[in-house]
């Protein structure tokens, strides 16, 4: 099966992407159409990063997107969509293939008062699996689809008591998939939350969640989760702290606890927080991240540093990414972005290491069109050996908007 988002520059999609169709809604009121246009190709060898390595991919692609909005002083209503029309050429494809792919749709629609807020999401969207998950789905085939609906009722916001209602329902259909463990699912979430507002600076938080997840082949999984947290507003920032209690895991139940602290900097943001997350069946291990973002006096600087652990199939993993970007502006219509990420998925029957860098290069050719272009350069390690992977794209799109 081909493998046709395998080349998306996921690291530096903001340099990269024509945002017009997947963020229609502006802050300025009114209803609002874009329509968008993006040609695209696109090369790599080893793509998949398999061991042994496998040849070179090219793709074409010619990608629409659409996007409306309605914005009133009450309400806000935003759809958007687009697919792709696709000519690949692969070692898993027999010479050229044209098909239609990476469908995508989202529906949204938010009313506010000051004393109530009533919100109902759609979404839908399929691709390969690599475009979906995380550093230890890099070498999986195979195509998944998603969709859902969210739902979610606030009241009593200007109360000292706040209380939020919420309900998520989401299917995910897989096709073709090479790892066993991956398998149709729908997931049924409902969660009640409340904010309390001790005092002017002080506020307690509760969430109380419900999941349901109903794997095909297999007997329905229900996990609880209680959060209880503290809020502390501080004339620079924020400090917290929080206890997160999960039930019904495998492993028995969860207790993680964080501390935090954000900061607010003269062109920036800095946040950071650490914890402990222990259970009986795993023991304890520390969790934490830390992001910073900055405006340079020609761009932007960002960096994300995040430890997390999961209990899955009787073992622990832990997992570590750090991601920095760096972009400038060369003049008032160019500029040029370089992006690092580096993950690391730690368990006892494997370890998977991979690493990518990238550049980006971007201009704004007139006040329609845009050029894009980037090289990619990912390493990955795991049980089946070294893996490695160029890449780089060309892109030439516009958007048409219209105000109504």
């Amino acid at each position: 099966m081909p493998r046709r988002g395998c080349l998306s520059l996921a690291l530096l999609a903001g340099a990269a992407s024509l945002v017009a169709g997947h963020a229609p809604a502006q802050d300025e009121g009114g209803r609002r159409l874009v329509i968008g246009v993006e040609n695209r190709i696109e090369t790599g060898r080893n793509v998949g990063l398999r061991v042994p390595a496998e040849g070179s991919t090219t793709i074409a692609s010619t990608g629409l997107s659409f996007g409306f909005s309605n914005v009133t002083p009450l309400d806000r209503l935003e759809l958007s969509a687009g697919f792709a029309l696709l000519l690949e050429d692969s070692p898993d494809t027999e010479g050229v293939e044209a098909t239609v792919g990476r469908p995508f749709l989202t529906f949204g629609y938010t009313r506010e008062v000051p004393d109530a807020l009533f919100a109902v999401g759609l979404r839908a969207r399929s691709g390969d699996i690599v475009e979906f998950g995380d550093v230890t789905d890099a070498d999986e085939e195979g195509t998944l689809t998603e969709y859902g609906v969210n739902l979610r009722y606030e009241f009593w916001r200007t109360a000292p008591a706040s209380v939020s209602v919420e309900a998520d329902y989401a299917v995910a259909d897989y096709e073709d998939a090479t790892d066993p463990d991956r398998v149709d699912s729908d997931t049924l979430t409902l969660a009640l939350g409340t904010r309390l507002r001790i005092s002017p600076v002080l506020t307690g938080i509760g969430r109380l969640e419900f999941a349901r997840e109903d794997e095909e082949g297999d007997a329905a999984v229900d996990t609880v989760t209680a959060t209880a947290g503290l809020e502390h507003a501080l004339p620079n920032g924020l400090a917290s702290a929080t206890l997160t209690v999960v039930s019904g895991e495998e492993e028995g139940t969860r207790y993680t606890f964080e501390v935090g602290r954000a900061l607010d900097l003269p062109a920036g943001a800095l946040s950071a927080r650490i914890g402990v997350s222990a259970s009986e069946e795993a023991g304890a291990d520390l969790v934490g991240g830390l992001d910073w973002t900055q405006e340079l006096p020609d761009g932007s600087f960002g960096l994300s540093l995040e430890r997390s652990v999961a209990f899955d199939d009787d073992e622990t993993t832990v997992d570590t990414s750090l991601d920095v970007d760096w972009t400038r502006s060369i003049t008032p219509v160019s500029a040029i972005g370089l992006g690092f990420s580096y993950e690391v998925s730690d368990a006892p029957s494997e370890r998977v290491e991979q690493a990518e860098i990238g550049a980006t290069y971007s201009r704004e050719l007139t006040r329609d069109w845009r050029l894009d272009g980037g090289v990619r350069y990912r390493v990955r390690n795991d049980a089946d050996g070294h893996a490695e992977s160029p890449s780089l794209f060309l892109s030439l799109g516009r958007s048409y908007e219209f105000r109504f």
